[in-house]
């Protein structure tokens, strides 16, 4: 996910300003190339194709799909060992280089999981590399996101150790390439409710959604500060959050957010959706 240092601070302005960001202040449309019948979620910026790449369930299984946002010619199937014709495959995070982290699903006691699985690059093709076996187990590990310079990794679990339902986790990147022991973000970013679809817009701002916070309604998006080692308690996204389930927002580098809303006018279901500051404001 390739997030300019400008890009990033002028979001944080608008948020932390005396005057948040609202929904008047944005042009807020679905994102009607992207848009099935079915289910789109989890965008995250490739750099190394200046594109969108998005899961998918409009195939029958979840699946990557691509769309550049300066045209209006479709979508394209991403090429590469990622996508399987006959596997659900769940999504990927990309850092600022192009390379990543993915989700794949692997039997534990004759049971089907989601975990983390690398993921390698050739060209434009998204590959299928190992699974980060120290990450995961017979438990829920999933919705992963890279900081844009790939050394800290956010992820969604049951795992134990958590505040209840699914909680955020992060670990660091240690000299030798390995994940460090996964940490709990703690009671300020973890509710007692579930906590889901972070986005690293820089090291030190996470966003994601929660539906133990209030707000307006469903899962909302939330954003919190990384300052001096601690995650401070998360403000509402209120300029794309709704009354309905509102999840998977990323910053692109001109300060748009793209996101995946249930609210209506999308085309069904959970559908992908970008908010632009208005011209003139």
């Amino acid at each position: 996910m390739m997030v300019h240092r400008a890009a990033v601070l002028g979001t944080l302005a608008l948020l932390v300003a005396q005057q948040p960001i609202t929904a008047q202040d944005l042009d807020v449309a679905p994102l009607r190339q992207c848009n099935s019948p079915k289910a789109e979620y989890a965008p995250t910026y490739d750099v190394m194709t200046s594109s969108i790449i998005f899961t998918s369930e409009q195939s029958g299984v979840a699946a990557l799909y691509r769309a550049r946002l300066d045209e209006s010619t479709g979508i394209d199937r991403v090429v590469g060992t990622f996508n399987s014709p006959r596997h659900q495959r769940g999504c990927v995070s990309l850092d600022s280089s192009g390379n990543g982290v993915g989700v794949v699903y692997a039997p534990y006691d004759d049971q089907m999981y989601a975990g983390l699985t690398t993921v390698t690059r050739q060209g434009a093709d998204v590959n299928l590399g190992r699974a980060i076996a120290t990450l995961n187990g017979p438990m829920y590990v999933s919705q992963p996101a890279l900081s844009p310079d790939g050394l800290r990794l956010a992820f969604v679990s049951t795992r134990d150790g958590g505040r209840g339902g699914l909680d955020l986790w992060v670990c660091e990147r240690r000299d030798d390439l390995t994940w460090s022991e996964p940490v709990n973000f703690g009671r300020n970013v973890n509710s007692d409710a579930d906590e889901i679809t972070p986005f690293f817009a820089s090291s030190d701002t996470l966003y994601f959604a929660s539906n133990g916070f209030g707000g307006k309604g469903g899962f909302d998006v939330m954003m919190s500060v990384l300052r001096d080692g601690i995650w401070h308690e998360p403000i509402p996204v209120d300029g794309v959050n709704s009354e309905y389930d509102d999840s998977d927002c990323i910053v692109l580098r001109n300060g748009s957010m793209i996101f995946a809303s249930t609210r209506p006018g999308g085309q069904g279901g959970l559908d992908l959706w970008i908010a632009q500051q208005r011209t003139g404001q």
